[in-house]
């Protein structure tokens, strides 16, 4: 690209060269002016202040008040004191209050614990022996109706003995018996 002005040619990086330079320039002028009202408005504001009157008896009044208003706080400082030592008190009757329940309910609650363990405790031996004698007397009535079945095997071995002895069944005790009845009888 190539630019003519005033009989001067310039091109590509000539050219950057020159819009930069205007732009400096340009930035330049401006900051100035800016500068310059900046400084007339400063002189304005300093020529139109007025120093305050410092004199004895407008700081006088001054200390006063503060005087006052100090006074004023401490009397705040005073009674936020007392609130706080009354609501210190307070929380210290409350918590023995609480500390006492607390005490109370974990003496009955131990109290009822005990009580619990001594409970489950008997009901535990009552159940051992209601188990112990439950298993006696099925082993009493187990040990009886073992006795009465062996007293029947007695009683039918007797009588097979009897009938296979008897000489009218035809039966003996030969090996033609063993062999129809293959139990052993026991005498």
């Amino acid at each position: 690209m190539q630019v003519e002005y005033g009989g001067i040619k310039a091109t590509g990086g000539k050219l950057f060269v020159i819009i930069s330079l205007l732009g400096t320039i340009g930035g330049g002028l401006w900051g100035g002016f800016e500068l310059f009202k900046r400084y007339e408005d400063m002189e304005a504001k300093i020529s139109s202040y007025v120093a305050p009157d410092l004199s004895g008896t407008q700081l006088q009044e001054k200390l006063k008040s503060v005087g006052t208003d100090i006074s004023a706080l401490k009397d705040l400082v005073q009674d936020a004191q007392e609130t706080a030592r009354d609501i210190r008190t307070d929380i210290k009757g409350e918590i023995g209050e609480q500390a006492d329940q607390i005490s109370a309910i974990d003496k009955r609650s131990r109290a009822d614990g005990l009580e619990t363990r001594q409970a489950m405790r008997s009901a535990e031996s009552e159940i051992r022996d209601l188990i112990t004698q439950t298993s006696k007397r099925w082993d009493d009535k187990l040990t009886k109706v073992d006795t009465q079945i062996e007293n029947l095997e007695k009683k039918i071995d007797k009588k097979i003995t009897h009938a296979l002895e008897n000489p009218l069944a035809a039966m003996s005790k030969s090996n033609s018996v063993s062999k129809k009845f293959p139990w052993r009888v026991q005498k």
